[in-house]
């Protein structure tokens, strides 16, 4: 079988050489963005952000007023999270994700929280149980960001 290379393209492929140096490069920019950490103050905006959703739906006067303010509602908490991630990687200087691992804490936090949720809303079915959803996960966005900001982003 032939191949057939570009003789058209620049520099053509690289030497093992080059292609080491590109690897260790590689390597390198990875080291150093493991060190970056998502600001704390991220974690503990977003749960507030995050927080009065809940309770906001909850007083939405009925359709069709109702749909409205809640459409504007939704464009606005986006417009909001926007703003706050967009703030955070300015100030971080590079737009860092965390992988499964890094998230696997979050799970471990959430899941707890969001079971006794649903066992005091099942159990004694307070009047405050549905608006208090988004103020349960907010508190578990903040206890992840503390949890992520103590250990440096690695899974405990």
């Amino acid at each position: 079988m032939e191949t057939h290379e570009d003789e058209g393209a620049a520099g053509g492929r690289p030497t093992p050489g080059e292609a080491a140096a590109a690897l260790e490069d590689v390597k390198q920019t990875r080291a150093s963005l493991s060190g970056i950490r998502t600001p704390l103050w991220y974690f503990v905006a977003l749960g507030i952000w995050t927080a009065p959703i809940g309770p906001l739906v909850s007083i939405t006067p009925d359709p069709p007023a109702g749909v409205v303010i809640l459409l504007a509602g939704v464009a606005v908490w986006a417009a909001g999270l926007g703003v706050l991630m967009h703030v955070v990687v300015k100030r971080m200087r590079v737009l860092v994700w965390l992988n499964d691992r890094q998230m696997r804490p979050f799970a471990v936090i959430m899941l707890p929280l969001l079971g006794l949720y649903a066992l005091v809303q099942s159990a004694a079915d307070p009047p405050w149980g549905p608006e208090a959803i988004t103020v349960v996960v907010a508190a578990g966005i903040i206890a992840f960001g503390v949890h992520h900001r103590l250990t440096g982003g690695r899974s405990s």
